[in-house]
């Protein structure tokens, strides 16, 4: 039988909505936040504890511990194997895919086209693509083969990676709000003018000035066939990118990279 891919667990785990699935199973949620709580399905509760993350696309509870993605959920709560999960998620992209979007309409502040809308709009990139990380197999490897992958570090600096799957988290470009972000992401150099993500196949480290703003977003190709090696920032700082404040520990996570990478091409 064959092997499911990586990508296409990723593509599902990203692309399809954990609130929509938890919904239609007529289950009742309630809004907390930006988060929803349901009754957790798996163990017996009275006061929903099972939060529901619509921006990480990922489910816990505080009662028994329980969680994972909407792939997990779905296999558990529906006790099917990974391969009918897949199945059963397949099904929901369908011609009018269910997408757990990045930004959903309670959050108008992060379209907003000013310094804060910005800050909220790349926060959500950066925690986006910070999660992909955590879930692919092939950006982990990379970081273990250069002695990065020390959680610590990871979290610390909010490393992350582009597989291509922001797309999928984005209502249809034929509409409104679809539209809307991603002019918002093209400004903010997260989109080409292609439509295609600017660090895709990167792994993207943001630069974090001591107010917590991201000053910059910086991306260096790790895929096979896609140039790797070649380093990217966005198309919006490059002109101010020799001035920008980095900290230290972000200057030497980049030299040691950049050094690892050119001892590979040498060897």
């Amino acid at each position: 039988m064959a092997r499911i891919p990586e990508a296409e667990l990723q593509h599902l785990k990203a692309a399809i909505s954990l609130v929509a699935v938890v919904r239609a199973q007529g289950r009742q949620v309630f809004k907390k936040g930006k988060n929803f709580t349901v009754l957790c399905p798996f163990h017996d509760e009275r006061t929903p504890s099972c939060v529901l993350s619509p921006g990480k696309n990922l489910y816990h509870c505080f009662g028994c511990d329980a969680g994972g993605s909407v792939l997990d959920w779905v296999m558990h709560t529906e006790r099917l194997s990974l391969r009918k999960a897949v199945e059963r998620l397949r099904g929901e992209l369908g011609e009018n895919p269910v997408v757990a979007p990045l930004v959903t309409q309670d959050e108008p502040e992060i379209l907003e086209e000013d310094e804060a809308g910005r800050q909220a709009l790349l926060n959500r990139v950066v925690e986006f693509y910070h999660h992909t990380l955590l879930n692919a197999p092939e950006a982990v490897a990379y970081l273990e083969r250069r002695r990065l992958n020390h959680p610590e570090l990871v979290a610390q600096f909010r490393l992350g990676f582009a597989n291509r799957t922001l797309a999928y988290r984005l209502p249809i470009k034929q509409v409104q709000a679809g539209a809307k972000i991603r002019a918002r992401l093209k400004a903010a150099g997260i989109m080409r003018e292609t439509g295609h993500e600017h660090f895709t196949g990167s792994l993207v480290v943001p630069v974090i000035d001591l107010n917590g703003q991201i000053r910059e977003m910086y991306g260096r190709k790790i895929t096979s066939g896609l140039r790797s090696g070649t380093p990217l920032g966005l198309p919006e700082c490059r002109g101010r990118s020799r001035n920008a404040q980095r900290n230290a520990v972000t200057k030497r996570l980049m030299m040691e990279v950049t050094k690892a990478d050119a001892d590979k091409t040498r060897g």
